[in-house]
């Protein structure tokens, strides 16, 4: 598990400094009820964010 956990952080600092903005989510939380709310909700407040649209 601390290799995964070693890949994914160096992945994402990869990431950040080729400009990119990097928002994880587990599998769990989405599985659990109230996971396609937690999806909507974090879209509509990053949609607002950068002013775009809403869903």
């Amino acid at each position: 598990m601390p290799r995964l956990y070693a890949e994914m952080v160096a992945e994402d600092r990869r990431l950040r400094l080729a400009g990119y903005e990097v928002y994880r989510f587990g599998g769990w939380e989405l599985r659990e009820p109230g996971g396609r709310q937690l999806l909507e909700t974090f879209f509509t407040s990053l949609l607002a964010r950068h002013q775009k649209p809403t869903l």
